[in-house]
């Protein structure tokens, strides 16, 4: 299946085909339905353990779960910006390697 351009915003959580840089920083990728379902999933799992990591926050002494919780948020963002990685652009690439993430 062939490719098309989208442009992601992290932050939003937005996968569009046209560009809305005012909305934020985007990354522009080349993928297939499929793999914009990867990311849409990223998205979801990097929310759900965001939330769940907030649930502790009046647990100020249990910090083991919320350990947990935050390593899962970190490993779901970390494994996101690799999939825009290896979808990106070389301008993507570019700017995902200069956050150092892996």
């Amino acid at each position: 299946m062939a490719r098309k351009k989208y442009y992601v915003t992290v932050d939003t959580e937005e996968i569009r085909e046209v560009s809305l840089p005012e909305n934020g920083i985007e990354y522009e990728i080349y993928a297939t339905p499929e793999e914009v379902k990867e990311v849409e999933v990223l998205f979801a799992r990097k929310e759900k353990n965001a939330k769940d990591a907030v649930k502790f926050v009046g647990k100020p002494f249990d910090e083991q779960p919320v350990d947990v919780k935050r390593d899962n948020y970190e490993g779901d963002l970390i494994a996101l910006y690799r999939k825009l990685y290896d979808l990106g652009t070389d301008k993507t690439k570019s700017e995902i390697e200069e956050l150092r993430l892996f």
